[in-house]
């Protein structure tokens, strides 16, 4: 019931963003900007997606090798589809990550290993992300109407760096399962001290993590070019510069937890970021739909490749380790 009323206020939120942005919005040069796409870059651009995805998978690969079993590509490809599947359309607490946690754990039964390895894969390309919005805040500060860029920027770079050390840090790590034991909570101590102990095996592997965060800055790199060629299918004429400064921006924006799938925030930042240095509301807008729609597109494949995954006793698990999670 809870997750019903989450994700309803979510849709509503959505839907006033939505509202906000194209109640100033000139529909019929709207309608115009998508009418002279060109269809050949807006079409390289999701295919270039697919790379993305792909080096994802790899990454994620490459992170469970130290800890557990790997599976092979092919069947990580599947796992990866459904989790892009179960973020886009069942937005739950964790959503897609536990979907992969789970599968990718299964055939060896080492949940704990294949949640860290999952974890440290998104973590990895959070850092990446972060390294790029920060360096851009840097070379050039941003200042869009109604973001607080570099406050948003910052306050996420700060608790992010505090968490990893929380976890990476053995000392930190058995003040915190020491307190939660002081409040009675000895379950959850047990369960973090299983996860610890995988993130604690994967921190004497440096080089893989190393390796991690190169696959992340490229792959975060390829994502910007993307944006930037769907740009370019839209004749926005704007300096790659200002995608490499701009779209991690909008990623961090897009992941506050208050609309379905970052959509609405995802554009209302578009609009912002890219108005601010004199493109038409109509072409962000444009853009940022486009740029949502490719994480929509991208997702359908898993849906189809669930059904031959899908089981009554993996939903019940999947729900159950979900709730653990949470």
């Amino acid at each position: 019931m809870k997750n019903v009323l989450v994700g309803l206020a979510k849709a509503l939120v959505t839907a006033v963003l939505f509202y906000l942005l194209f109640r100033k919005v000139d529909l019929n040069e709207f309608a115009e900007t998508l009418r002279n796409a060109r269809l050949e870059l807006l079409l390289l651009g999701f295919g270039i997606l697919w790379v993305g995805h792909y080096t994802c998978i790899y990454r994620w690969r490459m992170l469970m090798r130290p800890i557990m079993p790997v599976l092979s590509l092919g069947r990580l490809f599947g796992i990866y589809c459904i989790g892009l599947f179960f973020n886009l359309t069942f937005p739950t607490v964790v959503g897609g990550d536990v979907v992969k946690m789970y599968y990718a754990g299964k055939p060896s039964k080492k949940f704990a290993a294949s949640f860290a390895a999952t974890f440290l894969d998104r973590d990895a390309g959070m850092l990446a992300m972060m390294i790029i919005a920060c360096a851009a805040t840097i070379v050039s500060p941003l200042k869009a109407p109604g973001i607080p860029v570099r406050p948003i920027i910052w306050s996420a770079t700060v608790g992010f760096v505090l968490a990893n050390i929380a976890i990476f840090t053995p000392a930190v790590h058995r003040r915190l399962t020491d307190l939660l034991k002081k409040f009675g909570l000895s379950r959850l101590a047990e369960r973090i001290d299983t996860i610890s102990d995988a993130f604690q095996a994967m921190g004497k592997h440096r080089m893989v993590l190393v390796n991690s965060l190169i696959i992340s800055l490229a792959n975060q790199i390829l994502a910007i070019s993307i944006n930037w060629i769907m740009a370019e299918g839209l004749h926005i004429d704007v300096p790659l510069f200002y995608f490499l400064l701009f779209i991690p921006v909008v990623t961090l924006i897009s992941m506050i937890p208050i609309s379905l799938n970052g959509m609405g925030l995802r554009e209302y930042a578009f609009v912002s970021l890219f108005g601010s240095i004199g493109v038409d509301r109509e072409a962000a807008v444009a853009l940022g739909l486009l740029s949502s729609m490719t994480i929509f597109l991208s997702a359908i494949p898993g849906g189809m490749i669930y059904i031959f995954f899908r089981n009554r006793a993996d939903v019940q698990q999947m729900a159950a380790l979900e709730g653990d999670l949470s």
